[in-house]
């Protein structure tokens, strides 16, 4: 709010302030999601990120007091998820923290609404944040005033949003139209660098000029099949007599000519016309246009938006066995898990303290093994500086009991002295048989 002046009167100012931010929805927030419905390629890409952000399985901890003495870590609600897993993970194996599978949140981000399952409305709460760069979540509250689950709302159909003095959301969904508190209404956003108070910005948004783009191609291209682009003769008509009405003459031989050639069955056919008319022929060249090769870069364009490899869509032009296999991992790794953690951060400053401020929020590590990694890992030999159950743990495997604690034999020519050689040969395991040639592993 931005102070104009005040006016001297018996009654206190006349304009204290207007508003410097538009609390108004952004403009074309509508318009990206129309295209989001009606292009199948911009569809396919949002829908790989937001399917896979809606899958994992959210995780709920809570402290554990001892002595009535509850110990935090400022570690377990890091931003950084390597390092929260790990202390998440030691404070449960040390019994501060107790996974709670049955927890209150747990059972809003799985079921927030009566008609539609918890998967759909998280993908939709991420389509919104992929397109718009904001989502509106309203809170279905209960009879002791928590939330017990919510109702989607479409960026576009919030007008306003709160401001000093009114803390309410102006919107029109559906059959509603009026203000919401704005203690009951969850929104998300993604921060605009240029006005952070004001309304979120999406990668939507910023790919307006490349979907108008890609869908006037499309239009073009669907225009030159239908009714051929640029017309492929010019006809004219013309007379020695002064009362001659060219446009009706033309518009008569236009309506012959579409009855008589209407149809492949007519191709190729002998016209006879009246004198008095001419031809100009129009060529078009369609490779000067270059549509096809602007239409691929578009799409190379939205696609690298949004942090998709390639094999994901179907493009197999240059990849094979193992890119197939790394593109599952960075989609992970550089899509979906920043997304995860962006939705984290907001449900565990906003939702959480809603319905139980003690709740710490975790997810399921969306990164697949790679198969490369696990291959490896299976068929390399390990040495002596690791457990067999470690290299179980990378390789993605349960540990198992009867080897805990166990190292594999010292390489040959790298046995130590003393008690590590000792107990070394207690761990090792016995040799794997060989056959006449001497190859290992066969009988």
């Amino acid at each position: 709010m931005k102070a104009l002046g005040m006016l001297p009167t018996t009654r206190g100012p006349i304009i204290h302030a207007i508003p410097i931010f538009s609390f108004g929805p952004r403009r074309g927030s509508r318009e990206v999601l129309i295209a989001y419905r009606e292009n199948g390629w911009l569809r396919a890409i949002v829908d790989t990120v937001a399917d896979a952000v809606a899958t994992p399985t959210w995780k709920a901890y809570k402290r554990v007091g001892f002595g009535g003495v509850k110990r935090y870590d400022v570690r377990w609600k890091s931003s950084a998820r390597h390092e929260r897993r790990k202390a998440l993970e030691e404070a449960t194996q040390a019994g501060e923290l107790v996974e709670l599978p049955e927890h209150e949140v747990l059972r809003l981000l799985e079921s927030p609404h009566p008609e539609y399952p918890g998967r759909e409305l998280r993908k939709l709460l991420q389509v919104h944040l992929d397109l718009v760069g904001e989502t509106f979540l309203w809170l279905r509250l209960g009879q002791d005033g928590r939330p017990v689950g919510w109702e989607p709302v479409p960026p576009h159909c919030v007008h306003m949003t709160p401001q000093p003095g009114r803390p309410y959301f102006a919107l029109s969904y559906g059959q509603f139209s009026g203000y919401v508190p704005a203690e009951h209404m969850l929104w998300p956003k993604h921060l605009d660098p240029e006005n952070p108070l004001g309304r979120g910005v999406g990668r939507g948004t910023a790919l307006g000029d490349q979907l108008d783009t890609m869908e006037a191609i499309d239009k073009a291209t669907k225009g030159t099949f239908e009714r051929g682009g640029l017309p492929h003769a010019v006809v004219g008509l013309d007379s020695k007599h002064e009362d001659f009405e060219r446009q009706e003459a033309a518009d008569d031989l236009e309506k012959r000519f579409k009855e008589e050639f209407r149809g492949p069955e007519n191709a190729g056919k002998v016209w006879f016309t009246p004198g008095g008319v001419t031809l100009a022929q129009v060529a078009i060249n369609y490779r000067e246009l270059q549509a096809d090769e602007l239409a691929k870069s578009l799409r190379s364009y939205v696609r690298h938006v949004y942090n998709v490899p390639p094999e994901l869509l179907g493009d197999t032009t240059s990849s094979n066995r193992s890119t197939s296999e790394a593109a599952k991992y960075h989609l992970a790794e550089y899509a979906v898990a920043p997304r995860l953690e962006f939705l984290l951060a907001w449900f565990q400053h906003r939702l959480v303290p809603l319905i139980d401020a003690d709740v710490i929020l975790d997810y399921e590590d969306p990164r697949p093994q790679e198969f490369e990694r696990v291959f490896r890992a299976m068929t390399t030999p390990i040495t002596e500086a690791f457990e067999f159950n470690e290299a179980r743990a990378f390789a993605g495997y349960e540990p198992l009991p009867e080897l805990e604690g166990k190292r594999p034999a010292p390489l040959p020519g790298q046995g130590g002295g003393g008690n590590n050689t000792s107990s070394a040969a207690a761990n090792a395991t016995p040799e794997p048989p060989r056959d006449r040639t001497g190859e290992e592993g066969r009988l």
